[in-house]
């Protein structure tokens, strides 16, 4: 087994912050502009940097505010925003290679569990950070170690192509109609359970996190809810919804959503998840998506001739997405 140690992330990597550039003095171009977002490998927008942003390459990426934790690996051309960290290697004869980031990106990602959106990661406490990495000989990162382990990977990935035929039913293909929340979900709440008052066990517990379905363990509470339904978080990572199938008790900071007038499926389900999840940028830690405000939130449903939402269209429209017929298991 290879031997690993620990090391100060300011003794093995070279770190900064980005520079801030507001929205209304974004200049449209063809230079990769990272932010704090967890899609699209961080990119937000193509811009032409102004002369006081400086440019980078062959660089990892991690997001200290906004979706906290995320690292990117860019092998091109960008420039970063004042929420992300620029990582390079301190070593100025080694290369950081698309291999090495990958090999490195989990070990970053690892720390998210420390921080949020009220405890960014700040270049002091980065620079407290210890991460563990495999060490050559003289007992220093062995790169290419990394490099070649990431490297040997590749050959066994089985690259599968997703080829997708357009279909006449998309999106636009119908008309659109708002409904207020309260019209389309029945509301249920979750309910307070401390830290103290839990014991391991079987039940999924729902808090107000945005990775694994939201839940956060498994307790021995007898389950409050019998599932098949969404769950919405208000407080935390608001405005992160999740399709419920099996049982679970969710928490008090976790709105509980049932369908009216049509019993729910997985394809309703992740259609309606969409569609909620587009008024995230509304609400934050700061601003809870409180019950009465969900409840009054205006959301748009293609709709029937009669003004009816298409629930027929909805299911469709998932069930035609690349592999959306693999979810039929999941009914």
């Amino acid at each position: 087994m290879k031997e690993t140690k620990l090391f100060f992330f300011g003794d093995v990597f070279t770190y900064c912050r980005g520079s801030r550039l507001i929205e209304v003095e974004q200049v449209s171009g063809n230079v990769a502009y990272i932010s704090s977002s967890k899609k699209n490998n961080g990119i937000s927008v193509y811009i032409t940097p102004p002369n006081f942003m400086k440019r980078y390459k062959r660089k990892i990426t991690l997001t200290n505010s906004g979706s906290v934790g995320y690292a990117f690996y860019h092998e091109y051309e960008f420039v970063a925003s004042d929420h992300v960290t620029i990582i390079g290697i301190k070593d100025e004869f080694v290369e950081l290679t698309n291999e090495i980031a990958i090999y490195l990106k989990p070990i970053f990602e690892s720390m998210k569990s420390k921080y949020n959106f009220g405890r960014e990661i700040s270049d002091k406490r980065l620079a407290k950070e210890r991460i563990l990495l495999p060490v050559n000989g003289d007992m220093q990162p062995d790169w290419e170690y990394m490099h070649l382990y990431i490297k040997n990977l590749f050959p066994k990935i089985n690259w599968e192509k997703i080829t997708y035929e357009y279909k006449k039913n998309n999106l636009y293909s119908l008309p659109w109609a708002e409904f207020k929340m309260i019209q389309i979900f029945d509301f249920r709440k979750g309910k307070r359970l401390t830290k103290e008052n839990m014991t391991s066990g079987k039940t999924n517990f729902i808090g107000a996190i945005s990775i694994n379905n939201g839940i956060r363990q498994q307790i021995s509470e007898e389950p409050l809810y019998e599932g098949n339904c969404i769950t919405v978080n208000y407080n935390g990572s608001v405005g992160e919804a999740f399709y419920q199938k099996d049982p679970f008790w969710a928490s008090d900071d976790v709105n509980v959503l049932f369908l009216k007038d049509k019993k729910l499926n997985i394809y309703l389900a992740l259609f309606l998840i969409a569609i909620i999840k587009q008024n995230k940028e509304k609400f934050d830690f700061g601003r809870k998506w409180n019950t009465e405000k969900m409840k009054n939130t205006k959301i748009s449903l293609p709709v029937l001739a009669e003004g009816n939402p298409d629930w027929k269209f909805m299911e469709k429209y998932i069930y035609d997405l690349p592999y959306g017929e693999k979810l039929r298991g999941e009914i």
